[in-house]
């Protein structure tokens, strides 16, 4: 069994779609980001980035104790090689998807939700010159905050 420590955004998606895929079997554990589940000290000890979605598999690859795993990307990843699917064992196929993957998690998503922020959080930005100074501060903010994990 596999717990999934999962809020409805395209992240969490990303990680149950590949559960189904897999005919894995799995627990949800709503994280609700809007509440500020992500950073209670008990998920922090399973995702200190404070970033869903996080697994917890307690039949892991090899055996023994449970394993906890955060970052989508690296979750999909684990649970093809976990069951041998979606996901080429080894050679040039294998570093195509994963380029494809990584593509994905480093440039599209970020900037899809970047895009999604703004959007719907800070409608103003033309008009509104303080909103500006946020956008500005947010960004700025996490960086610093990235260094910090």
């Amino acid at each position: 069994m596999i717990d999934v420590h999962y809020w409805p955004t395209p992240n969490g998606w990303k990680v149950t779609i590949m559960l189904e895929e897999c005919e894995l079997a799995y627990k949800l554990i709503p994280v609700d980001i809007g509440a500020g589940d992500q950073f209670k000290p008990e998920f922090l000890r399973l995702s200190p980035n404070n970033r869903m979605p996080a697994i917890v598999d307690h039949e892991p690859i090899g055996g023994g104790e449970p394993l906890a795993l955060f970052e989508s990307g690296a979750i999909l990843e684990y649970l093809a090689d976990k069951t041998g699917r979606l996901l080429p064992a080894a050679g040039a196929a294998r570093y195509k998807v994963l380029q494809w993957v990584h593509w994905q998690m480093a440039n599209l998503g970020p900037m899809m939700g970047n895009a999604n922020h703004f959007k719907n959080y800070a409608k103003n930005l033309v008009e509104d010159h303080a909103q500006l100074e946020y956008g500005a501060r947010r960004f700025l903010g996490e960086v610093d905050r990235l260094c910090g994990v």
